[in-house]
């Protein structure tokens, strides 16, 4: 179940570039071009990563998109949302003090566009029963990327929701896991698949 117009497709995706480059921009306005400082953000990382795979779609308009890669950026979108709403709004809904419009643009607007197109224009059923673990393992081995670039003087900090010091670590990997398994149902119901 998703929307076959191409064109249509474009158009949404052409708006998500500008709202995730926009944020992208204002952010590495306010933080600065360091590589270390740019790597240290996981959301900038992630919208990076989204802006590029929305551009792939646009320029290269794939006949089939790749179930892994489209899963990765919605499910990390998905995270980014979640965890951000929780750090600003908590369990109130008022509007939070110090975000910044790039933060609105980041943590908000990108990955609620980002899931809203992944639910209208991509076609479900792609994901397979480990795409979920490769989703999950990916943010690991930034972190361990991150550890090997810190010891050889650069310090860039952690994936802090991947923090791989102590007991948070596994419980934080088993709720990205279930996270994107959950995703990985609800896809599978969505293509009319009951596995």
């Amino acid at each position: 179940m998703y929307i076959r117009n191409n064109t249509l497709a474009v158009i949404f995706r052409v708006i998500f570039i500008i709202v995730c480059g926009a944020g992208i921009v204002m952010k590495l306005m306010s933080i600065g071009f360091a590589f270390n400082t740019v790597l240290s953000d996981f959301a900038l990382v992630v919208n990076t990563l989204a802006l590029v795979y929305f551009a792939y779609l646009i320029i290269a308009r794939p006949g089939y998109e790749r179930g892994a890669l489209r899963g990765a950026v919605t499910i990390y979108m998905i995270v980014i949302f979640i965890v951000y709403y929780f750090v600003y709004f908590g369990a109130s809904v008022s509007q939070p003090y110090g975000l910044s419009v790039a933060g609105y643009l980041l943590y908000f607007v990108s990955p609620v566009m980002a899931v809203f197109d992944y639910i209208l224009f991509c076609r479900k059923g792609e994901f397979t029963a480990y795409s979920p673990a490769i989703w999950t393992l990916i943010p690991v081995l930034f972190n361990f990327l991150v550890f090997a670039v810190n010891k050889i003087g650069l310090y860039i900090q952690p994936v802090p929701y991947f923090n791989l010091m102590g007991m948070n670590m596994v419980v934080t990997l088993f709720m990205f896991l279930g996270i994107s398994y959950l995703l990985f149902v609800v896809d599978n119901m969505m293509a009319g698949r009951r596995k």
